[in-house]
């Protein structure tokens, strides 16, 4: 059985980067993916923050910056809103993610796809894979939100989720292509929201549900021709998915062992978004590894673990927000209240946290008369 130094179950997001990172630094790391090829069928609409931007520099043929938000009420009204100097990169998924893969087997790490997990052992001197034939020092989980790995190792899962579909569309005419458009309706998108988003090569649209709701994209799609012009337009692909929506799992310490990504359920229950912890705690985790295992740094992770976002705050609104689902006729009366305008320019705006000082200072800010809302 070959001996490697790091076994990477899931080449996504959070396994290419924690790839690149251990592999960099002289760790023998292999990454397993179950997909024919990396970047296949990604169940991600690859939104990305200005945040990741400012700490990974991608090739500008993957991304394109989008620097405003239209968010509509269910009777179609919309406020508009930005922050200056801030933007959201939209993405070619696909694209991007086979140049990190491209960045990871550059910097020596070996990525197999076609390779799907089904068990693991553990053994002296770390763990066994019987189906890839090694055996691994170290094993990351990053095999997405109904993770195997997790359950073969017993530990906590994932049990609450979001149910997204997306479709991909050429020539839909009508949107403003600077702007995330966000669609707020108890009927399509109960428990969340619809989108649709001027990308790299074409139009994403989709939705996303609470669990017990099945998204009714083709509606939504049919709402939508009301303000876009769908004429010459042409879907030309579809992808769907589960959004872990229940936090950040928690785990005592496993033995040469940890959980990245949506299977460590780094999403956040309010905006769904988990690109960017996968990024940072990706890396982080590939650094700490290659210390560990090469040079005899600290446990891997006790570093983790200090880093995983709680989303306490944020699970609660989730919460709040299924459990007492706005009708649409008071969606439709909130958009025009300040206070609701400047809630969203938060959630939107102020990824360090809605905790924060800063955040809750410009929340609560008196709404200024000449303008509908406040650019932070």
């Amino acid at each position: 059985m070959r001996q490697i130094d790091l076994a990477i179950i899931g080449g996504g997001f959070a396994g290419l980067v924690c790839a690149q990172a251990a592999a960099v630094r002289g760790a023998k790391t292999v990454v397993f993916e179950r997909k024919p090829f990396i970047g296949a069928k990604p169940h991600t609409t690859g939104i990305l923050v200005k945040e990741v931007a400012d700490r990974f520099d991608f090739p500008e043929k993957f991304v394109r910056k989008i620097h405003k938000v239209r968010l509509y009420s269910p009777n179609l009204n919309f406020i508009d809103l930005h922050s200056p100097g801030y933007y959201f990169l939209a993405t070619d998924t696909t694209g991007l993610l086979g140049w990190l893969a491209e960045q990871a087997a550059n910097s020596g790490a070996e990525i197999r796809c076609d390779s799907t997990f089904r068990d693991c052992q553990k053994n002296p001197q770390g763990w066994s894979l019987p189906d890839f034939t090694v055996s691994a020092r170290y094993l990351v989980g990053a095999d997405g939100a109904r993770s195997r790995l997790a359950s073969t190792l017993q530990v906590p899962a994932n049990r609450k989720f979001l149910l997204g579909v997306e479709q991909e569309w050429d020539n839909v005419r009508g949107l403003e292509p600077d702007f995330l458009h966000v669609f707020l309706d108890s009927h399509f998108a109960r428990g969340y929201i619809g989108w649709a988003v001027p990308g790299v090569h074409g139009t994403q649209i989709g939705l996303a549900t609470s669990e017990r709701h099945a998204p009714r994209l083709d509606e939504f799609i049919g709402r939508l021709r009301k303000i876009f012009d769908f004429g010459d337009a042409t879907c030309t692909g579809q992808r769907g998915g589960l959004i872990p929506a229940g936090g950040t799992l928690h785990h005592p310490p496993l033995a040469s062992a940890l959980l990245l990504g949506d299977a460590a359920g780094t999403v956040s229950p309010l905006t769904a978004g988990g690109i960017h912890p996968a990024l940072e705690l990706g890396r982080l985790a590939g650094v700490a590894i290659a210390n560990h295992l090469l040079d005899g740094g600290p446990d891997p992770w006790q570093q983790i673990r200090r880093q995983l976002p709680s989303y306490a705050f944020k699970n609660l609104l989730r919460r709040g927000f299924e459990t007492l689902t706005p009708p649409n006729a008071l969606l439709d009366f909130a958009l025009n209240q300040p206070l609701f305008r400047r809630f969203a320019q938060t959630v939107f705006f102020h990824h360090r946290g809605l905790l924060t000082l800063e955040a809750w200072r410009d929340l609560l800010r008196l709404p200024d008369a000449n303008r509908d809302f406040v650019s932070l």
